[in-house]
């Protein structure tokens, strides 16, 4: 559970969000964080910031979340959610509002299988984040490889320290915690809320090398610029 980063925020009254969506131009898309792992059975799947256009992907990946994991990412999210109430969502800066989505092809059109973003606070130093993976595919390194990702990112971007506030029985969320070596630690006036932090240079720093297969061994040894792919 996060305080900013997990509400459904929707579109301003103003305009539509469709036409938000359909006349956002992106000023700056990091290119750099895009990011490719295949899975033993030869599919892939893509790490790569969201775009506009994800707001029903984005709507299709929250709506198949179980009711536990829904609630523990999304805890005032309307049911079902729309693809209008996300526009917000997809429509970022990439600058103080971050969000990266893991995709997977299936039939011919891509699947988002996690979400993970981070919204720079009001000092400009430290950053809340919240992410989420489908139920079908947890507990299978996607949510560590989102974390790495976006502690990368906010380094990049001179973020000092990376938080978020999570329910104490979010176990799935707490064990990621402790395997990111994040400091954790019981609110004190609501002992069901955990608060998690770590600086992302220290979290950047302990990350293991991953396993590079001989073609992205290759695309490094030839100095190319496509997104590195790497065995998962």
């Amino acid at each position: 559970m996060n305080a900013r980063t997990d509400i459904l925020t929707t579109a301003p009254q103003s305009r539509a969000p469709a036409e938000i969506v359909e006349s956002y131009l992106i000023s700056h898309y990091p290119t750099s964080l895009i990011d490719v792992r295949v899975l033993r059975d030869g599919r892939r799947l893509t790490l790569r910031p969201v775009l506009p256009q994800d707001n029903r992907l984005l709507a299709d990946l929250i709506n198949r979340l179980s009711e536990r994991s829904r609630a523990r990412r999304f805890p005032n999210a309307k049911q079902p959610a729309s693809p209008d109430e996300l526009a917000s969502l997809s429509c970022i800066d990439y600058r103080r509002h971050l969000a990266l989505v893991v995709g997977i092809q299936e039939n011919g059109r891509e699947r988002l299988v996690a979400e993970a973003r981070y919204l720079i606070d009001e000092d400009g130093h430290s950053a809340e984040f919240a992410l989420v993976v489908d139920d079908e595919w947890q507990r299978s390194g996607i949510a560590t490889w989102a974390m790495f990702a976006l502690s990368r990112a906010a380094g990049a971007a001179g973020v000092g320290w990376l938080h978020c506030d999570m329910l104490a029985d979010n176990e799935p969320m707490l064990a990621l915690m402790r395997r990111c070596r994040f400091c954790c630690t019981v609110d004190r006036s609501d002992r069901a809320i955990v608060h998690a932090e770590t600086r992302p240079r220290a979290l950047n720093a302990w990350r293991p090398a991953p396993a590079v297969s001989l073609f992205g061994w290759v695309q490094r040894w030839l100095g190319a610029s496509s997104p590195a792919v790497t065995q998962y």
